[in-house]
């Protein structure tokens, strides 16, 4: 479910998260969220719900990271077994 909100900015940068919004999103009082900029505006975030974008981002490379990193090792150790 999406919900939206109005929000006003205080004169010390303090915003309320609206009961609708915190109920929708499941947060409770003391619950620590991410707060940052990037191309689409300001975002607050739970770790967990950051966690599983950026796995779910990952999940899209066509390629094992690891592999491409270990043969990339294994090039270079080639490499330098070449040169001497």
């Amino acid at each position: 479910m999406s919900t939206s909100a109005l929000l006003t900015m205080g004169d010390r940068g303090r915003v309320v998260i609206p009961q609708a919004v915190r109920e929708d999103q499941g947060l409770q009082p003391g619950d620590r969220l991410i707060a940052f900029a990037d191309e689409q505006g300001i975002r607050l975030m739970t770790r967990e719900q950051l966690e599983a974008e950026v796995w779910a981002n990952y999940r899209e490379v066509p390629y094992s990271l690891a592999d491409q990193l270990i043969a990339e090792r294994h090039a270079e150790a080639q490499r330098d077994l070449e040169a001497l």
